[in-house]
């Protein structure tokens, strides 16, 4: 369960970035989760608000916002969705695609109180 890990770092950066603000109280965070970041939202939001019992993330919001996955194949071209997320193959041509979004967990919004 890498959720727990996840959380942590998050809660850490969450507060670093509230501290730099000056905040008293943080409301809300916005995550960005790739679709192929391979994370349970129940269990990265049950961990988040285990986490957050004891500092200045006590009460606040965890909004998850999926990114969906899209690759590119360097044989035919092709660049769009990832059908198959198991084998990650090109639906053109059936070769290896790349990943180039929706692998990334972001922190990318707070709203803090100052």
């Amino acid at each position: 369960m890498h959720e727990l890990s996840i959380a942590t770092d998050l809660i850490n950066a969450a507060i670093a970035t509230a501290q730099q603000n000056n905040a008293k109280q943080v409301l809300s965070v916005t995550v960005e989760v790739g679709e192929m970041a391979m994370v349970n939202p129940e269990q990265l939001i049950f961990m988040y608000e285990v986490l957050t019992e004891e500092n200045m993330l006590k009460g606040s919001k965890l909004n998850l916002v999926k990114v969906p996955a899209v690759a590119k194949c360097e044989s035919c071209g092709y660049e769009g969705p990832v059908e198959d997320k198991y084998t990650c193959s090109c639906p053109k041509c059936s070769k290896t695609l790349k990943l180039i979004a929706g692998r990334d967990i972001s922190l990318k919004n707070m709203e803090i109180e100052v």
